[in-house]
């Protein structure tokens, strides 16, 4: 009987409880718990609102900036080029936009846009017959280097830029990069008076433009590293011979948010490779105007041997280089051709790249 009335009792409390939750739910509890939801609600919705002005402001202030660095910029690179022969190498997934800016700050540093070299997938990807790039390559001078494939599309097209032609032969390099073109692999652009065949020389700089790997799939990881390879043998193979050199690639400012900051892969794995870490220069942020003002006055620095690291990444030492000597004007010789330029002499014997 006792265990009845315990049952019985607990029953009712429950209910009571039951009652009483009810009650105060539909009362003022339910006012209390309403109140304080529309309060952070409320404060949420502010909140909101100010991130957004306040990110609204900030895009406003960098676009400003960017503006100003771009309307400044022709002056601070004016003559750190002149008188140098430059070629553009511009990689798949390169935007063209930001080439064509790159193209306009070279022009105002003073340097001859002579050659521009549009890769091809099937290059970039390393579609093509060993045996072709092989043969190709035992007609140039590839030099040895740590983690370069000698006879790989990469080294081919570098050692083609670089003018590696073997001892005793002239021209070699020409005729390759004739061949490349015939396969499809390349498009190139002669510009100015190298236009015409009796004044192509390999360039004395060259700019190496980024574009983005594959993404996605389990399927898209091999053909990135593929691609990375072969870009990856192509500098090599022109730091190997000595060829002042800066990639370029945008990311690190319209991509920060991105997984590894936006980085581009080709300039991480430079700055990542001890080997050409200490001889290439490398910008991460070419979408932006002090992105390819950094990609002009590297250049500059690389004609003194010296590399730098630019831009916005983890890797980057500053976002722009230090402003480089300027180079004595150039003057037509009697063959139609510039002769080599040096830089103006500095008062100060301690000017380097930061």
């Amino acid at each position: 009987m006792i265990d009845f009335r315990y049952h019985l009792v607990s029953l009712v409390a429950v209910f009571i409880a039951l009652a009483v939750g009810i009650v105060l739910g539909a009362g003022p509890l339910r006012e209390g718990i309403s109140d304080t939801i529309d309060e952070e609600v409320g404060q949420l919705r502010t909140e909101r609102t100010e991130l957004r002005s306040e990110l609204d402001v900030r895009a406003r202030q960098a676009e400003a900036k960017d503006e100003a660095v771009d309307l400044l910029s022709p002056r601070g690179v004016a003559g750190t080029l002149n008188g140098t022969r430059v070629a553009l190498v511009v990689l798949p997934g390169a935007d063209r936009n930001h080439v064509a800016l790159l193209e306009d700050r070279l022009a105002e540093a003073g340097g001859a846009l002579v050659l521009e070299v549009e890769v091809d997938d099937s290059l970039d990807a390393g579609q093509v017959d060993e045996g072709v790039a092989e043969r190709l390559a035992s007609t140039l001078d590839v030099p040895e280097a740590p983690g370069l494939d000698e006879a790989g599309l990469g080294a081919v097209l570098g050692a083609t830029l670089a003018g590696a032609d073997p001892d005793g032969e002239v021209g070699a390099w020409l005729a390759v990069s004739e061949r490349l073109e015939e396969e499809g692999l390349i498009d190139l652009r002669w510009q100015g008076p190298a236009a015409q065949v009796t004044d192509r020389r390999p360039p004395d700089a060259t700019v190496v433009v980024g574009g983005g790997l594959p993404e996605g799939d389990d399927d898209a990881e091999p053909e990135a590293e593929a691609r990375l390879r072969t870009r990856l043998d192509l500098v090599r193979t022109l730091a190997a011979l000595e060829q002042p050199l800066v990639v370029a690639a945008a990311g690190t400012e319209t991509e920060a948010l991105a997984e590894g900051g936006g980085e581009d892969a080709l300039v991480q794995a430079v700055r990542d490779e001890g080997g050409l870490r200490g001889d290439v220069s490398t910008v991460d942020d070419l979408e932006s105007a002090s992105g390819r003002a950094a990609a002009v006055l590297g250049l500059a620095w690389e004609l003194q041997d010296e590399a730098g690291h630019y831009g916005l990444g983890r890797q980057a030492e500053a976002p722009v280089p230090a402003p480089p000597p300027l180079r004595l004007g150039a003057t037509t010789g009697s063959d139609g051709q510039a002769p080599a330029t040096e830089p103006v002499p500095d008062d100060s014997d301690t000017t380097s790249a930061p």
